[in-house]
């Protein structure tokens, strides 16, 4: 991985076979980032996608193992138990064109991941609504 600070945030560029979201929670906790938001692209195999079912109040997972472009990554940064999270939601396609999407859970970079991340400057954590059965922004 490599990064530079701008104005406002970082630019961030993850290597091949690094692992996404751990990747970039090790980055987030080594700058001391508060908060933030990221978008990102690049190309990435092996993630795992969730979709939220609301009625049974767990993510239903899925697996590509196959290298697909990263049309559109784009999420936030908080935390959870004091350690950070990285929520980010993913756009992908494969040589079909065929699109699939979720929630991100896991991806290895293929190529590259090239990231945008704004800092905000307070910290914001995330609390558990038992209810709904997800960790909320405790705004």
């Amino acid at each position: 991985m490599r990064s530079r600070k701008i104005a406002g945030g970082y630019l961030v560029r993850l290597d091949k076979e690094e692992e996404a979201i751990e990747t970039l929670s090790s980055f987030v906790s080594q700058k001391k980032i508060p908060c933030g938001v990221l978008q990102g692209i690049g190309a990435v195999k092996n993630l795992q996608l969730g979709y939220f079912d609301t009625g049974a109040g767990k993510y239903r997972k899925r697996r590509i193992r196959k290298t697909v472009e990263v049309l559109n990554l784009t999420g936030n940064i908080s935390y959870l138990d004091n350690k950070p999270f990285i929520h980010a939601h993913i756009t992908v396609a494969g040589p079909d064109h065929r699109l699939s999407g979720g929630h991100l859970f896991q991806a290895t970079v293929a190529v590259t991941l090239e990231i945008y991340i704004k800092v905000i400057s307070k910290k914001l954590n995330r609390i558990p609504d038992p209810q709904v059965g997800f960790n909320f922004w405790d705004l």
